[in-house]
């Protein structure tokens, strides 16, 4: 099959579904990338959700939801081949627990179950105090800054562009240069989360952010080596996988581990609380105090999980902007991948694969539309 031509993408977001966004495109050829965003990877702030995610593999989808078994899968299998074979990524193999105080009346093996290693019931007398219930299974951890500064430099690496530029509508992301030659844009992405409530041309209200704590420690040197392979998410009683409490561990591969947390919807407060603090925990020691008794308090912090009504939005369609009145009217492949609330990091290779392939359904008509667009305005 011939190579398409070369396409000019302008993505608007460089959290973790931006910059995977941009390195498949990259890796699958014929596409000329430029990000642009208000934060960048190494940046900090409530605004910039990616960096504060604790990130592991652990899926959430519904036993019937094959769409989302596909994401995962393909994020699950990248993920792995990182751990095996780059440690730049800062990507580690855990053993993944899942505890529930009281266990689900209706509960199911989760369909994960196939694709991961080591797979079992936890036996009650290896349950920790408290806990009815749990499973066990092989998976990765994520450090989350480290793995988004890896993801920039692949990019430009594959010779994409990344500039830290502030946009308020498709308008502007479409009309940004491309490159120095002011080349515009075939192809604008929209993967800006939260902010896609209020980006010009979007303006999608069933976002909305689900604030989230953490407590961020280190273990004693010799705790270290047993604690970075342990994860877990424990469970209260009734939250069968997102409501009520949950509390969980994440390590990293730089010696921290992500404790927490909340799920506090609507809520925009930046300065971590002290008291939350307390009780994040006081509920990771009841569960294991001989690895975290002796832990020490590096900082907690507050990011905004990017949360939707009806769930994510991996879309493209051909549309000709209703801002342009010239004789060249901009008619353009529009995509859109945002709406991941707290489990960007889980699905973020397979949504990112989605997006092309809609990106590359797009473009057979693209051609057509320009040309007919073209022929409307002359008359």
């Amino acid at each position: 099959m011939a190579q398409h031509p070369t396409y000019n993408v302008n993505i608007l977001g460089s959290g973790v579904s931006g910059l995977s966004t941009a390195l498949a495109l990259l890796e699958k050829g014929g596409y000329s990338v430029k990000i642009v965003a208000t934060h960048l990877a190494s940046d900090l702030s409530i605004d910039y959700t990616s960096p504060w995610a604790g990130a592991h593999w652990r899926s959430y989808a519904d036993i019937a939801d094959l769409a989302q078994q596909e994401r995962d899968t393909a994020t699950y299998t990248r993920f792995t081949h990182l751990a095996d074979t780059d440690p730049s990524a800062g990507i580690m193999y855990v053993t993944g627990n899942d505890y529930w105080e009281v266990k689900p009346k209706k509960y199911e093996d989760p369909w994960f179950k196939r694709i991961v290693k080591s797979f079992k019931h936890v036996p009650k007398e290896e349950l920790p105090p408290g806990i009815e219930f749990g499973i066990s299974y092989l998976t990765v951890t994520m450090n989350a800054p480290k793995y988004l500064l890896y993801l920039q430099n692949k990019i430009l690496a594959h010779g994409g562009t990344i500039e830290r530029t502030t946009v308020s509508s498709l308008k502007d992301l479409a009309q940004i240069p491309h490159n120095s030659q002011g080349s515009k844009a075939d192809i604008i992405i929209n993967c800006s989360g939260l902010g896609s409530r209020n980006l010009g041309g979007v303006h999608d209200h069933q976002m909305f952010p689900t604030r989230g704590q953490i407590v961020i420690v280190k273990v004693p040197d010799e705790i270290w080596p047993k604690a970075k392979k342990f994860t877990m998410e424990r469970y209260a009683e009734g939250s069968a996988m997102g409501t009520g409490t949950i509390t969980y561990v994440i390590p990293r591969d730089n010696g921290e581990i992500v404790l927490g947390g909340t799920m506090e919807n609507w809520n925009y407060q930046e300065a971590a609380s002290e008291e939350t603090s307390k009780a994040i925990m006081s509920r990771v020691l009841a569960t294991r105090p001989d690895l975290f008794g002796r832990a020490t308090i590096l900082r907690s912090c507050v990011g905004l999980r990017p949360n939707r009504r009806g769930g994510v939005r991996v879309s493209a369609a051909v549309e000709q902007l209703d801002w342009n009145e010239g004789w060249d009217p901009a008619v353009l492949v529009v995509a859109h991948n945002y709406g991941h609330a707290g489990f960007g990091y889980q699905s973020c290779v397979g949504c990112a694969m989605r997006t092309v392939e809609n990106i590359e359904q797009c473009l057979k008509e693209l051609q057509g539309a320009k040309t007919a667009a073209r022929t409307m305005a002359k008359l």
